[in-house]
Formats: structure tokens, C-alpha cells, sequence
């Protein structure tokens, strides 16, 4: 191939391969747009959609003809009042999100463990900044949302709170009992914004955890996660009827928006309709069987809801798969690879699987071969990092860090800095510091354990370095 196109090159070899997608997009690639004649049409004739705001198209930013109408229709699967396409990602969908609920100087809650993009929200839109802190199931070595009395604890320490911002499901699939807080928060009212991002697909059987679409004011899901739709498809659904956030819709979002991925959208929103309750009923059943079989093996655990303490449920459309703290997450990921199966990320102690309704019983088999094939000692680790679950000191808010002046210092002398950038492990684009906060000698430790395994931190410079406040210590 042409060494002139790398990325195009890359890409071309990448499908060549044909791995079992147990990672997003919802489409797996194109599959998913395969169950009927319409999507079989749209994917054969996918590079010639194309298409600018011309007649009759309609045009997103101003929608009064098929895109009003699809749009209608998304609010009504959905059960809220209002529904929008998002044609870049759920980025764009909790910026909009943000700056609609909040004003500038809001004193907002915020999960812990959320998406990057809602702490750039935070600094933009110059919010004062109160964390919920962060729970860890040790056994596991994963993040657990917050609990009832977690998010409690965290409005006793604010002073004038306007709203707060919650993450559900987590980035794992898991979820808690949340609909009593959000109604008591809306009583007191306090703004909601949640973030959504992976429980697109949650309206479609009860099997799947309860959907909480209708309470807040912002719901943001990304449909390309989850569901048929192409990256960068997401919705933002409102229960307001202010149109504050049709002007940040268009503030926010491409004059350009393509009609690939609304398109997709649309599909997508179709297939819950029409197949959501039915194809996810078998999935969860073929899930869980071979769930079964896999643990009997003794070589990894895939955990279900027992597993949790009480009031947390979990994805069953996913799977979670754990080891022993003497065996790699990051390692097993990569014997995976090895064996043409693609997972969604990987953490210390495990993997994370996304099923969808597509997988059928040769790629469950797949899987378990692999699984069967398994040696353990080939994915052994010497140090185990896990995650920790104390809040860093915070000296100054993150919008106050942006003008500072900073420097370089290399990863193991940052201990007692002012951090002055979010460091950012990915996946799962949760923040493990946040700008103004003191670095922390357990930060090192986890930085330099997912390097060490060649894992992406966004915010280090040259695997080496991090930016900090100049003359911060």
C-alpha cells in the first residue's frame, strides 16, 4: 500500500482482519445495519450519502420538515419532551448540556469519575466545582457510581449548589438505584444533567437496567456506543421547555452536520421501535449462558449483579471480566487481540466486552475458545496499580488554571504540583487528576502503571512529562 495515506492504510488493514468487535461502535462495523432491507440499502450505498442542507432535506439546525419529524419520533421512543440529533458525539451533547442548565460562577455537583468533556464544560463555562467522592469495590478493582448516601454526604459540603451532574450507567455498565434522588433533587430544585453516554440502548427490555430518561432536564446517550449507529451519533433529550439549549445546539455544533450519521441516527431509533425488546431479550439469554460456561473454566470471572453491593445493577449487554490481582487486564487484552477479538478497554484486573444483539453463537464460541485457550502465566503481572478513591486537594477551581503560567516537570517529581491539565487515563476517559489539583504520589503510581503497559494518559507529554503550575510547590 501507498505509505501516502498511513491512517487510510491502517484502517484498510485493520478490517482486513476481521476481529470479533466486542468494543464499540454499537454498528460493529457495519453488522449491525444488516438485519433488514433498509439498512442493508443504507450501508450498500453508504459512501454516496454524503449529502449538504439541500431540498428536501431539511437542515438540523433550523429543522422543520424530516429532521423535526425524526426528531419527534426520537422524543416519543424516548418518552421526554424534546429530542436532538447530535452529529458529534455526546462531547458536544454535555457542553450543550452545561451551558444550558448552569451560569457562569454555579456552584455544581459533580461525579467523580465522569467524562472528560464534562470537565472542559466546567472550565468553560467557569463553574465552582464540588466532587462527589469516588467508591471502589476492591475485590473487583472497579469504579462503582456513587450511592444514596454518597451523593448526600457531597450537598451537605456545598454552599449555594444550582445543580448537579451524574454519570449512569459507569463506564463498566453499572448502574444504581437513582430515580428517588433524581426526584428529590428536582424538588429542591436543582438542575440535572446526566450523562448517559453508554445506556442508549436501556429503553429496549427490562432485563436491561431501568431507564431514567424522563426525570432529569439533559440526558445525553450516545447511540454509535450502543445501538446501529454510525461515531459521533449521539441525542440529547430534554424535559424543559425553555429553548436555552437550541441555542447551544447551534453554537456547539458543525454548520455541516452529516447526513451519514443523522441518517444512522434515525435508524437506530428505528430498531429499538421495531426490534429493541426482542433482539436484546435474546442477547441477555445468550449472554448469560455463555457467562456461565466461560466461568466454570476457573480462568477469568465475568461478574453479574450478585456480585455488587445492594442497590447497584449492572449492563447485561456487556461483559465485565476479571482476574486475579496476579494477572493483567492490559495483557489479556492483548492476547485477545492475538486472537482476532477486539475488547472495549482494559483496566488493571480485566477487560470490558460490549455484546450486541448481532453476536450470535459462532462469536460467542470465539470467545470461549479463546478463553479455553487461555494460559494464565503468559499474563502475569509483577505490580498491580489499583485505582484509588480519595479526592486529591483541590487549591484552585479548573477554569482558574487555565491562564496560569506552567512548565514540565518529568512524571516523578510532579509529587505536590498543581496540576495544570486533567490527566486523563484512556480508556476510560475518566480524569485521574483535575486542573488545580495537588498531585499525589498514588497518582504517580497509577500513571506510571498504565504507561508501563502501554496504555494512552492523556495529558503526558513523551510518556515522561506533566504540566503543572509554574512555581506550584
Amino acid at each position: 500500500m501507498s505509505k501516502k495515506t498511513p491512517l487510510l492504510d491502517e484502517v484498510l488493514k485493520y478490517k482486513k482482519e476481521e476481529n470479533l468487535i466486542f468494543s464499540m461502535p454499537g454498528n460493529k462495523c457495519g453488522k449491525g445495519f444488516l438485519k433488514d432491507d433498509i439498512g442493508k440499502e443504507f450501508v450498500d450505498t453508504m459512501g454516496y450519502l454524503d449529502i449538504t442542507e439541500v431540498e428536501p432535506l431539511d437542515n438540523l439546525h433550523a429543522p422543520e420538515g424530516i429532521i423535526l419529524e425524526a426528531q419527534k419520533l426520537l422524543a416519543k421512543t424516548y418518552g421526554v419532551k424534546k429530542a436532538y440529533f447530535m452529529v458529534n458525539g455526546s462531547t458536544g451533547g454535555n457542553l450543550c448540556s452545561i451551558f444550558a442548565a448552569f451560569n457562569e460562577g454555579d456552584e455544581v455537583l459533580v461525579e467523580r469519575n465522569c467524562h472528560k468533556s464534562i470537565y472542559n464544560g466546567l472550565i468553560l463555562r467557569k463553574l465552582k466545582v464540588k466532587y462527589i467522592e469516588p467508591l471502589i469495590d476492591e475485590k473487583l478493582g472497579i469504579f462503582l457510581p456513587p450511592d444514596k448516601k454518597n451523593i448526600y454526604d457531597a450537598i451537605e459540603q456545598c454552599e449555594n449548589l444550582k445543580g448537579i451532574i451524574l454519570t449512569y450507567p459507569s463506564y463498566f455498565g453499572i448502574t444504581y438505584d437513582i430515580e428517588e434522588v433524581l426526584r428529590d433533587l428536582k424538588i429542591r430544585g436543582l438542575k440535572i444533567v446526566v450523562d448517559s453516554a453508554h445506556g442508549a440502548h436501556f429503553i429496549a427490555n427490562d432485563n436491561l437496567p431501568k431507564a431514567i430518561y424522563s426525570i432529569p432536564d439533559y440526558v445525553v446517550l450516545s447511540a454509535h456506543k450502543t445501538l446501529p449507529a454510525l461515531t459521533q451519533g449521539s441525542y440529547l433529550l430534554s424535559n424543559r421547555d425553555d429553548n436555552d439549549i437550541e441555542f447551544y445546539l447551534n453554537t456547539f455544533m458543525t454548520t455541516s452536520p452529516s447526513y451519514l450519521i443523522m441518517s444512522s441516527l434515525d435508524y437506530a431509533r428505528f430498531y429499538l421501535d421495531e426490534y429493541g425488546n426482542d433482539e436484546y431479550e435474546k442477547l441477555i439469554n445468550k449472554a448469560e449462558k455463555y457467562k456461565n460456561i466461560i466461568n466454570l473454566l476457573n480462568k477469568v470471572y465475568i461478574i453479574s449483579k450478585e456480585d455488587l453491593s445492594e442497590n447497584y445493577d449492572i449492563d447485561k449487554s456487556r461483559y465485565i471480566v476479571t482476574l486475579s490481582k496476579e494477572y493483567s487486564g492490559h495483557k489479556l487484552l492483548e492476547y485477545l487481540r492475538t486472537q482476532g477479538i477486539q475488547c472495549e478497554m482494559s483496566f488493571a484486573s480485566g477487560v470490558v466486552l460490549l455484546l450486541s444483539p448481532i453476536n450470535d453463537d459462532n462469536d460467542f464460541n470465539k470467545l470461549l475458545k479463546a478463553f479455553e485457550n487461555l494460559q494464565l502465566k503468559d499474563i502475569r503481572q509483577d505490580n498491580y496499580s489499583k485505582y484509588y478513591s480519595f479526592i486529591p486537594e483541590k487549591v484552585l477551581e479548573p477554569y482558574e488554571v487555565f491562564k496560569k503560567e506552567y512548565k514540565y516537570v518529568k512524571i516523578n517529581e510532579a509529587d505536590k504540583n498543581i496540576a495544570s491539565e486533567a490527566i486523563i487515563p484512556y480508556p476510560p476517559g475518566i480524569p485521574l487528576l483535575c486542573p488545580g489539583e495537588v498531585i499525589t504520589k498514588e497518582a504517580i503510581a497509577i500513571i506510571n502503571d498504565y504507561l508501563s503497559n502501554n496504555r494512552s494518559v492523556i495529558g503526558i507529554r513523551n510518556k515522561e512529562y506533566i504540566k503543572v503550575i509554574k512555581d506550584s510547590i
